[in-house]
This record gives structure tokens, C-alpha cells and sequence, in this order.
């Protein structure tokens, strides 16, 4: 089962014309608003093979943290994100994405990649790839953060309380502000402001 979340009518088009000439079985594709996407998403469940297709045209932080959630709970199979170069490159959108999407494709090269993901998905040979901004990617490389930091960095970077996070990814709001803590150390800050900053500053590390 394929679901897409777009509000773009081309968007939606192309796509199935693309999953219309995929070979092997033909699978079911279902299309959502984004707004619809919220409460139909929050209360999916399905023991079949989903994969999730976002057409990412403007910042919704809600939905992506919403999936963030709900991937960890395995109810995907896959997350293909397409999105414009600006959200790429921007730093939070970038964490955001980058810890989202199985797949994260520049719309501006989309069709071919769609076709070749679709392909490979309905063979079950999906790698994980996504596109990193470079400062993320060093970062990530080079500061010794966890697993666990950065998994919890979407949620500390866009703003979330350590009460709110708690809820999201089901540890104790104790453990979420220790986890706030061992980054703000790791990176050398003493803010979100500061982290902010830092994240944003073209850092060069050795």
C-alpha cells in the first residue's frame, strides 16, 4: 500500500501515472491532504507493508514529528520525502528531514528518482538514503553525540519542551532534559539559541 500526502493535483497525477507503469503486482495507491494527513495518520494502523510518499512544498514541523513518532512505532515501511533544494539546505528542515525520510529527493530531479524508488520498493530493496546538509552531517560525524541525541534533536531544534518530547518518544521528561543537557555540553552551548547558532554557523571540525 502506497499513501501520498500532497495538495499539488499535478503532483498527485505524475505519481500515479508513475506507480501505474511499476512492474510485478500493482499496489494500492491512496492520496491525502495534509490535513487530513493528521488524523488519519495519528490513528493508522495496518499489518501490511506501507509506504509513506510526502510532496514536502511548505514547512509543517506537525506532520513531520508526527511521522518521526510514528516510525518509531514501525508503522511504515518506507518514508520517501520530495522536496524543494531551500528545505534541504536549511538546517532544522534538514535535521527534520534527514531523521524522517528513508528517501529525501530534490524535487527538481524527482520523476527519475520516484521511478527507480518505486521500482526498488516493490522488489523490497529499499537502502536508506537521504540528503544531509554538510554542517548536520559533520556534526553527527564528529561531536561523539549518541543515538538517542540524535534522535531527540528534531524535537529540541524546532522548540519542543522536554514535557512535550517526553510524550512523543515515551522516555521520562527526567531523561529527556539529561539528553538536553549531554548536547548542549557535547556542542558547547548553554541555550537553544546557542544551539541554534551553532547549528547554523559553517562550522569546520577536524
Amino acid at each position: 500500500m502506497i499513501i501520498c500526502v500532497s495538495d499539488n493535483a499535478w503532483f498527485r497525477i505524475g505519481l500515479k501515472e508513475i506507480v501505474q507503469t511499476c512492474p510485478k503486482e500493482k499496489r494500492e495507491l491512496s492520496f491525502l491532504s495534509f490535513k487530513k494527513a493528521y488524523s488519519i495518520l495519528s490513528d493508522f494502523a495496518t499489518d501490511s507493508p506501507v509506504t509513506i510518499i510526502i510532496d514536502y512544498y511548505i514547512a509543517d514541523h506537525g506532520l513531520l514529528l508526527l511521522l518521526l513518532k510514528l516510525k518509531r512505532k514501525n508503522a511504515f515501511d518506507n518514508i520517501l520525502i520530495i522536496t524543494t533544494h531551500e528545505r534541504i539546505v536549511d538546517i532544522t528542515e534538514n535535521i527534520l528531514l534527514d531523521s524522517v525520510a528513508d528517501i529525501l529527493i530534490d524535487n527538481s530531479e524527482s520523476r527519475e528518482k520516484i521511478g527507480r524508488f518505486m521500482i526498488k520498493d516493490n522488489a523490497g530493496q529499499i537502502i536508506s538514503k537521504s540528503i544531509t546538509n554538510r554542517t548536520w552531517a559533520m556534526i553527527k560525524k564528529n561531536s561523539n553525540l549518541t543515538h538517542r541525541e540524535i534522535d531527540l534533536m528534531p524535537f529540541f531544534i524546532t522548540g519542543k519542551g522536554n514535557k512535550e518530547i517526553s510524550r512523543q518518544v515515551d522516555i521520562s521528561e527526567k531523561m529527556v532534559s539529561i539528553h538536553r543537557r549531554n548536547i548542549y555540553t557535547k556542542l558547547h552551548v548553554d541555550s537553544l539559541t546557542g544551539l541554534y547558532n551553532y547549528l547554523t554557523t559553517d562550522i569546520k571540525m577536524s
